[in-house]
């Protein structure tokens, strides 16, 4: 009967330990979450970016002008009709 009370109990412990140790895994896991977004947000380089290297610096962007459609003429070349 002791054999069985003893198997019994470092049954039980072990089972402790193991519970323990996946407790302390989640603990970790959430700590360095936390870690991570306290964190400041770097500042943003455009010249250290993947989209840096299309961009020539010094020079402002350019804004993109937008194309007519092919059966829009221009307004101010066209005659009235009455003439």
């Amino acid at each position: 009967m002791n054999k069985t009370l003893q198997e019994n109990l470092t049954r039980q412990l072990c089972d402790s330990v193991d519970s323990l140790q996946k407790q302390v895994d989640k603990v970790e896991f959430w700590a360095s979450a936390v870690v991570g977004l306290a964190a400041p947000v770097p500042d943003y380089e455009p010249e250290a970016s993947a989209v840096g290297r299309y961009l020539k610096t010094g020079r402002p962007v350019r804004k993109r002008r937008r194309r007519r459609a092919a059966n829009q003429t221009n307004k101010t070349d066209t005659k009235p009709a009455s003439a």
